[in-house]
C-alpha cells in the first residue's frame, strides 16, 4: 500500500474511533513503518492472522490505542501476553511519555518487538520473555508497574491472576475484551474480590473497522480496575491450578 493511501485510511479510522490526537506529525510515519515491519516479519513468523494493511490499521493499531486515554501521564506499563507487540508498540508511538514493557513467553516474538522498537527509535520500550505466573512471584517484577494491561490473552478470571501481582498498590489493571466481555466480568467477581480489585469503569464501544464483516465482532469493552491492596502472597498460583480452578 502506498504511503498516501495508508495515511488517508488511518486518518479516517483514527477519527471514527476518537483517537485522532495520536495521528499527528512524526507519529504517522512511525505507524506506517511499523505496519510494514509487522507485515514483512509476519511472512516468516506467525505474529498475527491479520496480513493486510487495513486490518493492521483497524484491528491492531486503532484497537490498541483505545486504552491510551485510560493510562496516567508518565506511567510505567506492563503489557502481558503482548505477542507481536500489541498494544505495546502502538502505545509507545502514541504515548512517548510512558515506559512500556512487553511480556510474552515466546522469546522470538519479544526479540522482534525489541528490534522493531529500536528500528523505530522508540526508547520507551523494553521486553521480558517468560511466563506471567512465574515472573509475578519474582520480587524484580512483582508490584512494580503503575498499569498492567492485556489484550485478547485469556478469560478474565485467569487473566486477573496472571496480571494483578505485577501492579503496584493503587495502580490500574486494564483488560481489553470483545463481545463476551460482560459475561467474563460477571464470572470474574470472585477473582476481583480475592485479588483486591475495585471496578472503576467499563468503556464500552464499537470499534470502527472498515474490514469488519459482522457488527458483533466490533463490540469492545475496556475494563479498568484499581488495585486496592497488596496481592496476597499465595497468588499467582502455578498455571495448572489457575487453569483448572480459576478464582
Amino acid at each position: 500500500m502506498e504511503k498516501q493511501e495508508f495515511f488517508e485510511i488511518s486518518e479516517k479510522v483514527y477519527a471514527a474511533n476518537c483517537i485522532s490526537e495520536f495521528w499527528q506529525g512524526e507519529k504517522r510515519e512511525l505507524f506506517y513503518e511499523l505496519c510494514n515491519l509487522m507485515l514483512e516479519q509476519n511472512k516468516v513468523m506467525n505474529l498475527s492472522a491479520i496480513r493486510d494493511e487495513v486490518g493492521v490499521i483497524c484491528r491492531h493499531f486503532a484497537d490498541s490505542l483505545t486504552i491510551a486515554k485510560h493510562i496516567p501521564e508518565g506511567a510505567t506499563i506492563l503489557d502481558v501476553g503482548s505477542g507481536g507487540g500489541m498494544p505495546t508498540l502502538p502505545l509507545a508511538i502514541a504515548r512517548p511519555d510512558v515506559k512500556i514493557t512487553s511480556l510474552d513467553s515466546t522469546a522470538k516474538k519479544m526479540a522482534y518487538v525489541l528490534a522493531a522498537a529500536q528500528k523505530l527509535g522508540l526508547s520507551n520500550v523494553s521486553v521480558i520473555s517468560g511466563r506471567a505466573e512465574e515472573l509475578g512471584c519474582d520480587p524484580k517484577y512483582r508490584e512494580k508497574y503503575d498499569v498492567v494491561c492485556a489484550r485478547a490473552v485469556a478469560e478474565l478470571r485467569v487473566l486477573t491472576e496472571w496480571c494483578v501481582p505485577f501492579c503496584i498498590k493503587g495502580g490500574l489493571f486494564i483488560s481489553m475484551k470483545g463481545k463476551n466481555g460482560e459475561n467474563e466480568l460477571k464470572d470474574a467477581q470472585n477473582a476481583l474480590k480475592t485479588l483486591l480489585l475495585s471496578f472503576e469503569k467499563d468503556d464500552e464501544f464499537n470499534l470502527f473497522d472498515i474490514s469488519a464483516k459482522d457488527e458483533a465482532d466490533a463490540k469492545r469493552h475496556v475494563f479498568v480496575f484499581r488495585k486496592t491492596a497488596l496481592t496476597p502472597t499465595k497468588y499467582p498460583r502455578k498455571n495448572a491450578q489457575i487453569q483448572k480452578k480459576p478464582l
